[in-house]
């Protein structure tokens, strides 16, 4: 990197700080309490290029690399996990109209998506169907008027806040993951519904809700990709939302680890300040070494991403790691606090809710060993 970017780099990220210390962090209590994403900070966010830090200029980004943008949202993430998962799925869906899209698509969508005039949601799972994406139900067929839409889709991020929703419906219903296809569907459309936000343990400042289509009909145009390609693009999506879960995750452990560090210097326990005494020491010390091992494994795997390599793999495993990671600083830390860490009037117990998303959201730490597992049986059999 030349000098030139690295000064750019660092002006992103420092907005980043500057914007969550001014605006976002006195907020973010209040928003996990209300479960209220801080419609009245999109502007600023808009104009900071937040909803579009990672893309091109030609649909309106920064065009700032992967490396530099999750670093950004690490800062989101730091002040409030809510808040970064929100621009997270959002970049999920751009990610997959910008591989899958036709070119019409992204000349009607991208530009407001980019530049933050509109928002993404995306949502494969069913009541059904979580972890087991090939096994929704909802339907589209299609007919002379248009697709027409039936069922019913769970834990939609963005639910309700969003603007254009992407979605995974079977266009086959006899041929499991080989039937599926993606679609776009606008806020608004007749037959289309979304529910309540739900009631969340963590990550409350983004919205969760079910989404449901009854007889609901939209153009032709709206497919993206090929018909029944869906599963294959599905997964596109969620490559990238691992990667964006993982710098998530890096947020909500540092802010965790700083929070415990600070107490422990202005603590004191049987005589002593609490950051002499070495359990205490030995907790940040494992908390801090963990974390560094984090922070290199997910931003080389935003370099992969940057280099136009498959990641897919990758992501997995830094996803793996840092749920482990940001669980055991966010209970190191909580050890440190002792009963005043458990009281909601400090940010750590919030962390600590939070954190518990990175082992379930976009693929759990079961489903994605499995991946890996399976990868690394024919990667390291080969002799």
């Amino acid at each position: 990197m030349n000098v030139s970017e690295n000064e750019a780099r660092s002006d992103v990220i420092e907005r980043a700080r500057i914007f969550c210390k001014n605006h976002l962090r006195p907020i973010a209590r209040d928003l996990d309490l209300e479960c209220r994403f801080p419609s009245e900070l999109s502007g600023m966010m808009a104009k900071e290029g937040f909803f579009g830090m990672n893309y091109t200029a030609e649909y309106g980004g920064s065009g700032y690399d992967s490396v530099t943008t999750h670093m950004a949202a690490k800062e989101l993430a730091k002040a409030s996990a809510g808040v970064a998962l929100t621009f997270h799925v959002h970049w999920m869906a751009i990610d997959v109209l910008l591989k899958f899209g036709t070119e019409a698509q992204k000349q009607k969508y991208l530009p407001d998506l980019i530049q933050g005039k509109k928002i993404a949601a995306y949502d494969i799972s069913e009541a059904q169907a979580g972890s087991d994406a090939a096994g929704i139900k909802s339907v589209a067929a299609n007919t002379d008027a248009g697709w027409v839409l039936n069922g019913a889709k769970y834990f939609c991020t963005n639910g309700g806040l969003a603007d254009i929703y992407f979605v995974a419906l079977k266009t086959d219903v006899d041929a499991g993951a080989k039937g599926i296809s993606m679609f776009i569907v606008e806020k608004g459309t007749p037959g289309f519904a979304i529910g309540a936000p739900e009631e969340k343990m963590g990550c409350r400042s983004s919205y969760t809700t079910g989404l449901s289509f009854k007889d609901c009909v939209i153009p032709h145009d709206n497919m993206i990709g090929k018909m029944n390609d869906g599963f294959k693009i599905a997964m596109y999506g969620l490559v990238g939302g691992r990667l964006g879960m993982a710098s998530m995750g890096l947020g909500i452990a540092e802010a965790a680890l700083e929070t415990a560090a600070e107490y422990a210097n202005r603590r004191s326990a049987f005589g002593k300040p609490l950051n002499t005494l070495f359990s205490i020491q030995e907790m940040l010390a494992d908390m801090y070494v963990k974390l560094e091992a984090a922070n290199l494994l997910v931003f080389e795997t935003a370099k992969k991403r940057d280099s136009g390599k498959d990641y897919a793999l990758d992501t997995s495993v830094a996803k793996i790691f840092v749920a482990e990671v940001v669980n055991e600083v966010c209970h190191k830390a909580l050890q440190i606090f002792g009963g005043h860490g458990y009281m909601k009037y400090n940010d750590l117990e919030r962390y600590a809710r939070d954190g518990r998303l990175l082992d379930i959201g976009v693929g759990t730490s079961e489903v994605l060993k499995m991946v890996v597992g399976s990868a690394v049986a024919k990667i390291k059999g080969i002799v």
